[in-house]
């Protein structure tokens, strides 16, 4: 606490009463507004109770799994977020989202989604059912393939986000990805993400990887686990060479 003004906090402090890092705070505050902090007649940053408050919130939110650009958008009330706290992951619509085509709506639903809870019930209760929703609706030309690669590549990058901001653990390493030949890999995706949500350290090598990058990487890397994943059936034969050769 600055000793002119016990109210207000010094990045220092701040960081060991929010258990955020002194640099992640720089983070927030520059590319997302969280807060704005006074300055001393030193030039250091002074934060006030309100800042500490808003900042709990934001790390709160980031520990359970929502990207924190959407968990910024939320502790500071922006608009685009607001309808977050009363709308229920059944009122969320993928598939209409797509149908739009528009790339600041599906990333609003999916931020409004991680909003209403942490990305391991997300991913279960409503990320996979809805893929599931928008493969059906491919298949009955109710969407065409545009509309499907938009969603997935939209779902890609936010999934890619959620899993780049959370920070690797001790557990492991574990190494996740699909054999190859094989492509569909958003579900090993939002696993993985949960996965090290979990204090795992995930390697996520993603789609298509042939068996002899799957023995480099082992090797090198000692894992302590493979996961793989099969979403059509014709590639389960591959994965269980992945998985005699890594044995």
């Amino acid at each position: 606490m600055d000793a002119s003004n016990p109210s207000l906090y010094t990045v220092k402090q701040v960081a060991a009463l929010t258990g955020v890092l002194e640099t992640t705070l720089r983070v927030w505050e520059r590319r997302y507004g969280v807060v704005t902090p006074t300055r001393s007649p030193g030039g250091y940053r002074l934060y006030s109770d309100a800042d500490v408050a808003r900042l709990r919130s934001m790390a709160a939110l980031v520990a359970d799994g929502v990207p924190a650009s959407a968990a910024a958008r939320s502790v500071t009330h922006q608009p685009d977020a607001a309808p977050a706290a009363t709308q229920g992951l059944d009122e969320l619509d993928l598939v209409a989202a797509a149908a739009s085509m528009d790339p600041a709506r599906l990333d609003d639903v999916l931020s409004r989604a991680l909003l209403q809870a942490p990305v391991e019930h997300v991913s279960d209760a409503w990320l996979l059912p809805e893929l599931a929703r928008l493969g059906r609706a491919w298949e009955s030309r109710d969407l065409t393939v545009a509309h499907e690669h938009f969603a997935t590549a939209g779902v890609t990058r936010f999934l890619g986000r959620v899993f780049a901001e959370t920070p690797s653990g001790d557990l492991g390493p574990v190494l996740v990805g699909l054999p190859e030949k094989s492509q569909h890999d958003l579900g090993l995706l939002a696993f993985a993400t949960c996965l090290r949500r979990l204090g795992v350290d995930v390697a996520y090598l993603g789609a298509n990887v042939p068996v002899a990058d799957w023995e480099a990487v082992a090797a090198r890397h000692h894992p302590r686990a493979a996961v793989l994943g099969a979403p059509q059936g014709t590639r389960v034969q591959r994965a269980q060479e992945v998985v005699d050769r890594l044995n």
